[in-house]
């Protein structure tokens, strides 16, 4: 992926992550994480995926494409300890839940 990935940056101290916690969570070194960061090394569809449900946004958003983004409502106790994968799934369950609420609604 060749697009502007500035956003990731912003999201990650936003969210009070460490490079070093989210490139454990995508499993890479922190080397790559800095320079996908500006933008000296691509992003893959893998990547990209992780990204978006560790920071519950949409590809788009990431990738410069759209300036929707809902910040999740829900407050995580970050230390240095944090399970990234927990966050995410957590994201992907309150997803599901919703995209369900919508689908009971209609």
């Amino acid at each position: 992926m060749e697009k502007n990935i500035s956003r990731l940056k912003q999201l990650r101290k936003n969210h009070g992550f460490s490079q070093k916690q989210v490139s454990n969570y995508l499993g890479i070194d922190q080397s790559n994480l800095s320079k996908i960061e500006r933008d000296k090394r691509n992003l893959n569809l893998d990547l990209l995926d992780k990204l978006c449900l560790l920071y519950n946004c949409s590809p788009e958003y990431i990738l410069g494409e759209s300036d929707e983004y809902n910040a999740p409502k829900i407050a995580f106790r970050i230390d240095k300890n944090v399970d990234l994968n927990v966050i995410a799934k957590i994201n992907e369950t309150m997803n599901y839940l919703k995209l369900l609420r919508e689908l009971n609604e209609e």
